[in-house]
């Protein structure tokens, strides 16, 4: 996972595989099969990890825009580490072309949307976020702005930036 998420798919070779798995090509083919499948597991490890962490850090705080925030925070620290976010870096490389990539990274982004959407709602009933805005919509506008984060604190914005930039979207919400 750490080789994919460093070098990209296409810039990660046999031989990378080999070295940091410690397998030979046989062993690691019939461990894995063929590179796509290893990447695809590891796509999948990593969307797991990530979402147990996020959804651990979702449900810590009392307020629900308390704990939206956290995950704000949260996702901004870990894509300032430099190397963003391997599902956003991997539905920029292969989302376009591979099928297989395109409709795990759609079922992982639905299955955040909606954790999002559930604390917005939270949010709603304790009066935290207007009653009049759609819980899905944020969710999603949301969804953009973390995703848009982890492309831009590669170099573009710093990640103080883009959390501020976060934290004043969220403030619209109330």
């Amino acid at each position: 996972m750490d080789e994919f998420w460093k070098k990209g798919y296409e810039s990660t070779s046999l031989s990378d595989l080999c070295c940091c798995t410690g397998l030979h090509k046989g062993s690691l083919y019939q461990a894995f099969g063929d590179k796509h499948q290893l990447f695809m597991r590891s796509l999948n490890h990593y969307a797991d990890r990530e979402f147990k962490d996020i959804a651990a850090a979702a449900y810590q705080q009392e307020s629900p825009l308390d704990s939206i925030r956290t995950v704000v925070r949260m996702v901004c620290e870990h894509a300032a580490e430099g190397r963003g976010c391997l599902m956003i870096n991997s539905m920029v490389e292969l989302a376009p072309h591979d099928p297989e990539v395109r409709e795990m990274l759609a079922k992982e982004g639905q299955r955040r949307i909606g954790v999002m959407a559930q604390l917005l709602t939270r949010a709603q009933e304790l009066g935290e976020v207007r009653a009049e805005l759609d819980p899905l919509r944020l969710a999603q506008q949301l969804m953009v702005g973390l995703a848009g984060s982890a492309a831009l604190v590669k170099g573009l914005i710093t990640t103080e930036e883009v959390m501020s930039l976060l934290e004043s979207m969220i403030d619209l919400w109330t």
